[in-house]
Protein backbone atom coordinates (compact mmCIF):
# COMPACT_ATOMS: atom_id res chain seq x y z
CA UNK A 1 0.00 0.00 0.00
CA UNK A 2 1.44 3.19 -0.74
CA UNK A 3 2.41 5.95 1.50
CA UNK A 4 0.94 9.39 2.21
CA UNK A 5 1.66 12.13 4.22
CA UNK A 6 -1.65 12.60 6.93
CA UNK A 7 -0.93 15.75 7.55
CA UNK A 8 -3.56 19.00 6.31
CA UNK A 9 -3.13 20.02 3.20
CA UNK A 10 0.25 17.67 2.56
CA UNK A 11 0.00 15.43 -0.49
CA UNK A 12 3.84 14.06 -0.39
CA UNK A 13 3.47 10.68 -1.37
CA UNK A 14 6.52 7.51 -1.19
CA UNK A 15 8.46 7.80 -3.93
CA UNK A 16 11.78 5.98 -5.04
CA UNK A 17 12.19 10.09 -7.06
CA UNK A 18 12.53 11.79 -3.41
CA UNK A 19 14.64 9.73 -1.22
CA UNK A 20 15.73 12.40 0.77
CA UNK A 21 11.86 12.76 1.86
CA UNK A 22 11.13 10.26 4.70
CA UNK A 23 7.95 8.90 6.30
CA UNK A 24 7.58 8.45 10.09
CA UNK A 25 4.47 6.58 11.94
CA UNK A 26 2.79 7.77 14.97
CA UNK A 27 4.45 7.35 18.46
CA UNK A 28 1.47 4.90 19.75
CA UNK A 29 3.64 3.34 22.16
CA UNK A 30 3.59 7.25 23.95
CA UNK A 31 0.43 8.12 23.99
CA UNK A 32 0.88 11.61 25.59
CA UNK A 33 3.44 12.08 22.61
CA UNK A 34 0.93 10.59 20.32
CA UNK A 35 -1.95 13.23 21.18
CA UNK A 36 0.63 16.39 20.72
CA UNK A 37 1.79 14.57 16.61
CA UNK A 38 -2.63 14.38 16.55
CA UNK A 39 -3.03 17.89 17.68
CA UNK A 40 -0.49 18.98 15.42
CA UNK A 41 -1.46 17.78 12.32
CA UNK A 42 -4.27 19.94 11.85
CA UNK A 43 -7.19 17.57 11.01
CA UNK A 44 -10.56 17.68 13.11
CA UNK A 45 -11.96 13.85 14.27
CA UNK A 46 -8.22 12.39 13.58
CA UNK A 47 -7.23 8.85 14.72
CA UNK A 48 -4.33 7.50 13.22
CA UNK A 49 -4.05 3.92 12.66
CA UNK A 50 -1.20 1.74 12.86
CA UNK A 51 0.17 2.30 9.37
CA UNK A 52 -0.42 6.18 9.22
CA UNK A 53 2.37 7.76 8.34
CA UNK A 54 3.72 11.77 8.55
CA UNK A 55 6.55 13.31 6.33
CA UNK A 56 9.60 14.88 7.27
CA UNK A 57 8.66 17.98 5.67
CA UNK A 58 6.92 18.35 8.60
CA UNK A 59 9.64 18.19 11.49
CA UNK A 60 12.37 21.00 11.96
CA UNK A 61 16.15 19.23 10.96
CA UNK A 62 17.12 19.56 14.41
CA UNK A 63 13.99 17.35 14.90
CA UNK A 64 16.78 14.37 13.66
CA UNK A 65 19.31 12.46 14.64
CA UNK A 66 21.79 11.36 11.79
CA UNK A 67 23.41 7.92 12.78
CA UNK A 68 25.23 6.48 9.61
CA UNK A 69 23.40 7.03 6.42
CA UNK A 70 19.86 6.92 8.81
CA UNK A 71 17.49 9.62 9.52
CA UNK A 72 15.72 9.20 12.28
CA UNK A 73 13.48 10.92 14.43
CA UNK A 74 14.50 12.14 17.88
CA UNK A 75 12.38 10.60 20.78
CA UNK A 76 10.54 14.19 21.81
CA UNK A 77 9.70 15.05 18.22
CA UNK A 78 6.88 16.44 17.21
CA UNK A 79 5.60 17.64 13.49
CA UNK A 80 5.83 21.49 13.55
CA UNK A 81 6.33 23.04 10.32
CA UNK A 82 3.33 22.89 7.99
CA UNK A 83 1.79 25.06 5.42
CA UNK A 84 -1.30 26.06 7.80
CA UNK A 85 -0.73 29.21 10.43
CA UNK A 86 -1.05 26.47 14.02
CA UNK A 87 -3.81 23.88 14.59
CA UNK A 88 -5.57 26.37 16.98
CA UNK A 89 -6.21 27.93 14.30
CA UNK A 90 -8.06 25.10 12.63
CA UNK A 91 -11.44 25.46 12.10
CA UNK A 92 -14.29 24.65 14.62
CA UNK A 93 -16.29 21.88 13.61
CA UNK A 94 -19.42 22.83 12.24
CA UNK A 95 -22.64 23.33 14.74
CA UNK A 96 -26.10 24.55 14.28
CA UNK A 97 -25.49 27.71 16.24
CA UNK A 98 -22.93 28.76 13.55
CA UNK A 99 -25.36 28.20 10.73
CA UNK A 100 -27.56 31.01 9.83
CA UNK A 101 -31.07 29.52 7.79
CA UNK A 102 -30.91 32.03 5.48
CA UNK A 103 -27.48 31.91 4.67
CA UNK A 104 -26.65 28.12 4.40
CA UNK A 105 -29.73 26.85 2.74
CA UNK A 106 -29.88 26.65 -1.19
CA UNK A 107 -33.43 27.29 -2.97
CA UNK A 108 -33.94 23.48 -2.64
CA UNK A 109 -33.80 23.06 1.02
CA UNK A 110 -30.11 21.31 0.51
CA UNK A 111 -27.14 22.62 2.76
CA UNK A 112 -24.12 23.92 0.93
CA UNK A 113 -20.65 23.59 2.36
CA UNK A 114 -19.04 25.72 4.42
CA UNK A 115 -17.17 28.43 2.66
CA UNK A 116 -13.72 28.93 3.25
CA UNK A 117 -12.44 25.48 5.04
CA UNK A 118 -9.63 24.32 3.34
CA UNK A 119 -9.09 21.00 1.65
CA UNK A 120 -7.07 18.46 3.56
CA UNK A 121 -5.37 17.77 -0.32
CA UNK A 122 -4.67 19.54 -3.00
CA UNK A 123 -7.25 17.74 -5.21
CA UNK A 124 -9.82 18.72 -3.41
CA UNK A 125 -9.27 22.48 -4.56
CA UNK A 126 -12.28 24.55 -5.04
CA UNK A 127 -11.85 27.07 -7.43
CA UNK A 128 -12.99 25.43 -10.93
CA UNK A 129 -13.20 28.44 -12.90
CA UNK A 130 -8.88 29.01 -12.33
CA UNK A 131 -8.45 25.08 -12.80
CA UNK A 132 -10.62 24.98 -16.29
CA UNK A 133 -8.24 27.97 -17.47
CA UNK A 134 -5.17 26.45 -16.55
CA UNK A 135 -6.67 23.12 -17.86
CA UNK A 136 -7.29 24.53 -21.59
CA UNK A 137 -3.98 26.41 -21.56
CA UNK A 138 -2.49 23.42 -20.78
CA UNK A 139 -4.09 21.59 -23.56
CA UNK A 140 -3.70 24.44 -26.42
CA UNK A 141 0.22 24.81 -24.94
CA UNK A 142 0.84 20.59 -25.55
CA UNK A 143 -1.34 20.84 -29.24
CA UNK A 144 1.38 23.81 -30.37
CA UNK A 145 4.52 20.99 -29.27
CA UNK A 146 3.06 18.56 -30.48
CA UNK A 147 2.44 20.24 -33.93
CA UNK A 148 6.06 21.97 -33.54
CA UNK A 149 7.45 18.25 -32.95
CA UNK A 150 5.49 16.69 -36.05
CA UNK A 151 6.99 19.16 -38.25
CA UNK A 152 11.08 18.96 -36.20
CA UNK A 153 10.32 15.12 -37.27
CA UNK A 154 9.47 16.00 -41.12
CA UNK A 155 12.33 18.11 -41.49
CA UNK A 156 14.61 15.54 -39.96
CA UNK A 157 12.81 12.89 -42.37
CA UNK A 158 13.87 14.99 -45.37
CA UNK A 159 17.46 15.99 -43.90
CA UNK A 160 17.79 11.72 -43.53
CA UNK A 161 16.47 11.61 -46.75
CA UNK A 162 19.23 14.10 -48.45
CA UNK A 163 21.85 12.96 -46.79
CA UNK A 164 20.82 9.35 -47.80
CA UNK A 165 20.85 10.62 -51.47
CA UNK A 166 24.18 12.49 -51.11
CA UNK A 167 26.08 9.47 -50.23
CA UNK A 168 24.92 7.07 -52.51
CA UNK A 169 25.65 10.44 -55.02
CA UNK A 170 29.47 10.02 -53.83
CA UNK A 171 29.36 6.16 -53.95
CA UNK A 172 28.00 6.56 -57.49
CA UNK A 173 30.22 9.21 -58.79
CA UNK A 174 33.42 7.12 -57.42
CA UNK A 175 32.63 3.94 -59.36
CA UNK A 176 31.90 5.95 -62.58
CA UNK A 177 35.20 7.87 -61.93
CA UNK A 178 37.55 4.95 -62.42
CA UNK A 179 35.39 3.87 -65.82
CA UNK A 180 35.85 7.45 -67.69
CA UNK A 181 39.76 7.11 -67.59
CA UNK A 182 39.86 3.90 -69.28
Amino acid sequence: MPKSCAARQCCNRYSSRRKQLTFHRFPFSRPELLKKWVLSIGRANFKPKQHTVICSEHFRPECFSAFGNRKNLKHNAVPTVFAFQSPTQALPERTEAMEAPGLQASPRGSKRPLLGQPPDHSYALLDLDTLKKKLYFTLKENKRLRRRLRAQRLLLRRTCSRLRAYREGQRGSRARRPAQRS
